[in-house]
């Protein structure tokens, strides 16, 4: 079984759903599909984007990315929602948790992010202040760090596994998968970008892949044996004729080179 793999949906936005419509075929019904966040805030439109993928897909995978836990103005917290979203992928038959696809261990690892991710001290503090999860993010008193509730949520998953593993989250989890600032548009990116103990559970998995999101900076490198993928949805390139899913591991027992 082909494993294909693709992030950052955006389908709240209609152009967003239009073109993921006109590039989902029928060509994919014996593959994998890993999404790695951020496929929309509605739960409607979250659940009705899933469901075309499972229609198009064997198996579909998904972890939450951070717009999939914003509440605006509701009374529940934004874990209640990451629980709420968590049962949307259970009623429309996407995973959330790891499972066998032919040769390989498809591993989903919940994540976000902290500013100690910023190892270089290059984040600009002051571009934070339009960041919308600081507005549309409500957490509980009792979660002090939130990357490291997601990582707890993780650990009865991370060991070794008795085939190849691919690994996914939505946040970025090394730094060195970051441009340098002076190159980025968003100069608050490294403190809102990943969590370093996200590569910690890679290795502890054992991954031959992870595949990630959230940056929007597309990424196909290995570092220290691991092949990192980030492939975000592009409608430019559907427009084009391309297709918006990215070919991260072939059915057989080795991963394909970047």
């Amino acid at each position: 079984m082909r494993i294909y793999a693709i992030s950052d949906l955006h389908t709240d936005f209609r152009e967003n759903r239009e073109a993921l419509e006109r590039a989902v075929g029928h060509g994919h019904r014996g593959d994998a599909l890993i999404i790695a966040g951020d496929v929309a805030d509605s739960e409607a439109v979250l659940r009705d984007t899933l469901q075309l993928l499972v229609s198009r897909f064997a198996e579909v995978f998904f972890v939450p990315g951070n717009h999939e836990l914003w509440v605006r103005a509701e009374e529940r917290t934004s874990v209640d929602k990451f629980h709420a979203v968590l049962r949307v992928c259970e009623q429309v038959g996407v995973r959330t948790r790891p499972a066998r696809v032919g040769g390989a261990w498809v591993v989903p690892l919940f994540s976000w992010y902290d500013a100690s991710f910023d190892v270089r001290g290059e984040g600009v503090q002051a571009e934070l202040e339009a960041w919308s999860d600081l507005y549309f993010c409500r957490w509980p008193d009792d979660v002090e760090r939130v990357d490291q509730f997601f990582l707890a949520m993780n650990e009865p998953h991370v060991h070794e596994y008795d085939a190849p593993a691919i690994t996914f989250s939505h946040f970025v989890p090394r730094p060195e998968l970051l441009p340098r600032v002076h190159s980025l548009s968003f100069k608050g990116l490294p403190l809102v970008a990943g969590s370093l103990g996200i590569d910690e559970q890679v290795r502890r998995a054992g991954a031959a892949v992870h595949v990630f999101g959230h940056s929007h900076i597309a990424r196909d490198e290995v570092i220290e044996g691991v092949r990192y993928v980030q492939n975000y949805f592009r409608r430019a390139e559907v427009a084009a004729g391309a297709s918006p899913f990215q070919l991260v591991w072939d059915g057989e027992m080795h991963p394909l080179s970047s």
